[in-house]
């Protein structure tokens, strides 16, 4: 098979003159670059990927590091990004870091190594040697879910998450429930400390804080971990008349728990959650939600990871998007009969 220097020789020029023909750069005469067309078509030369990346100073690849592919929500993000990145020609090199840090750290080293072309990342753990490995690098990079610490000028798409959890607990207030219980994610979540930050804000508002038996953090953010801390809640408050869980995942594991003991949702518990997977929409389940658009969020990083990328001197403004209520059957008005 021929290759770049066969091409060069065949012409009679330098390798570099072909390569810089092969990309259209102005130094190089019309003419000349006619005839390397001409010799690529009759040598049915193929140009490496790699080789052409070299020249480029690009590899087309970007780094997405999510911290639990397994989350369906960080799954339908990543199909997001992922989508809009293939349609501009970059392929997308994932780094599922099981949410530890120093699998985080890694990532962010083997990025360097393999000279990508930009990151988009969720970290768990923004501790400072993480955020010197950042500002060191020399490729842009977009937060995603994630809001960007104030030592970087990185920008971020994420959705306003203390302001989401607010219209959640006002919506049910104003179905009447005044006994909101609520089902947080662990505590070194960023997500879940301002959610529930913005339940104990619009819940002391009305002088209806109880943060003694109304709050359950949970061990975890999945199904099981809701099922656990739907019993904790319980137990410690049954006279509870609603429920907001931090996600859906804990929110669908406490529909669980209630349904295996015959408490009716929304007839005697309403139930709500914050994500709008797609879980949330089963018939037998049909959890009153608010949504995180993951297609909007992942495809609006991709498009500012590329607007870096076309112009490295410019910082895009980040992204802080409205979370909408999805009202379902998993939250009834108290004055219902």
């Amino acid at each position: 098979m021929a290759n770049i220097k066969d091409i060069a020789k065949h012409l009679g020029v330098a390798v570099s003159t072909v390569s810089r023909a092969m990309n259209n750069h102005p130094d190089v005469s019309e003419e000349t670059k006619q005839q390397v067309m001409e010799a690529i078509r009759a040598f049915n030369y193929r140009p490496n990927a790699i080789a052409r990346g070299l020249i480029r100073k690009k590899t087309f690849t970007i780094g997405l590091m999510i911290p639990e592919i397994s989350d369906p929500f960080f799954s339908g993000l990543a199909r997001a990004v992922e989508r809009t990145l293939f349609g501009h020609g970059y392929q997308v090199v994932y780094g599922n870091t099981d949410r530890n840090p120093d699998k985080e750290k890694q990532f962010i080293a083997n990025a360097i190594e393999r000279q990508f072309d930009g990151l988009i990342i969720t970290p768990d753990f923004l501790d400072a040697t993480f955020i010197e490995m950042l500002s060191s690098l020399e490729m842009p990079v977009v937060f995603l879910r994630r809001r960007t610490p104030q030592e970087l000028s990185m920008p971020y798409v994420d959705v306003d998450h203390y302001q989401a959890a607010t219209v959640a607990v006002n919506y049910l207030l104003e179905l009447g429930h005044k006994k909101i219980g609520f089902i947080g994610m662990p505590e070194s979540s960023f997500t879940g400390t301002q959610r529930l930050l913005g339940y104990k804000d619009t819940m002391r508002k009305y002088g209806l804080l109880s943060e003694s038996t109304d709050i359950v953090v949970a061990e975890g953010r999945h199904i099981p971990n809701g099922r656990k801390a739907m019993s904790e809640l319980y137990e410690q408050n049954p006279h509870l008349t609603a429920v907001f869980a931090a996600n859906d995942l804990l929110g669908i594991g406490s529909l669980e728990w209630l349904a295996k003991r015959d408490i009716k949702v929304p007839e005697q518990i309403s139930v709500m959650g914050f994500d709008n997977l797609e879980y949330a929409e089963l018939h037998w389940i049909q959890l009153t939600t608010m949504e995180q658009p993951t297609h909007r969020m992942g495809s609006k990083a991709a498009e500012l990871l590329l607007q870096m990328i076309a112009d490295k001197t410019q910082t895009p403004p980040s992204d802080l998007i409205e979370a909408r209520l999805i009202e379902r059957q998993s939250c009834q008005s108290l004055k219902r009969t």
